[in-house]
């Protein structure tokens, strides 16, 4: 009964880790740009990142490898694919993985504001007409293929100001369990096709073979 209640617990706990949310924020304004990795809770700053102590150069100079060590280097065998070959067929993989993972991914928070202004009227109009015009045709693609919980968009007209303002933010995010299974899921498929791309191909171990 107690390796019941054990297992029991070890499952709630990882059920309640699958739920947390991981992603990240990004922030653009007039005061630069600003990127931040979000786990649960936890909030850490990526952009602007924090100056770091530059070491003195000790003049070390980096090894270069010997010409015997380029001579050794691993050739492709005749009749196995090439990497670049073996790469390509892993893009219809990758292309099911993106797709999987748009459907899971969610935008907490999509904000645009963008005051646009000028020296001259006629421009600030036409590019006002212009901002809502390009906004009318990228929010519905937005919302038809991602999940946004939370968007607020503001386009307004200042003559007062010299040039154009924008201040955006955006936050999305996905669950621990969602980036598993989808990791898992696609890592296999993209290990087995990895595998089996690197395996000649029977036409030419036939060929091979009767030489």
């Amino acid at each position: 009964m107690t390796f019941l209640k054990a297992l029991l617990i070890v499952l709630a706990v990882l059920w309640l880790i699958s739920l947390v949310r991981i992603g990240g924020r990004v922030r653009y304004g007039e005061e630069g740009l600003f990127a931040w990795v979000l786990a649960g809770p936890l909030k850490i700053q990526l952009l602007p990142a924090k100056a770091k102590e530059k070491k003195p150069n000790k003049g070390k100079k980096k090894k270069e490898l010997p010409a015997a060590a380029e001579k050794h280097k691993k050739e492709p065998k005749e009749g196995q694919p090439g990497t670049l070959s073996r790469l390509m067929k892993l893009l219809p993989v990758v292309g099911q993985a993106c797709g999987a993972l748009k459907r899971k991914i969610r935008i907490d928070d999509l904000e645009l504001e963008l005051i646009w202004g000028g020296s001259d009227p006629a421009a600030i109009a036409l590019g006002y007409g212009q901002a809502n015009a390009a906004l009318g045709m990228i929010w519905p693609i937005l919302d038809n293929n991602f999940k946004v919980k939370c968007h607020s968009f503001q386009i307004g007209m200042d003559y007062n100001r010299t040039q154009p303002g924008v201040e955006a933010e955006a936050a999305v995010t996905l669950t621990v369990g969602q980036i598993v299974t989808l990791g898992v899921h696609y890592g296999v498929k993209a290990l087995v096709t990895w595998i089996k791309s690197g395996n000649p191909t029977r036409k030419k171990q036939e060929a091979m073979s009767h030489e």
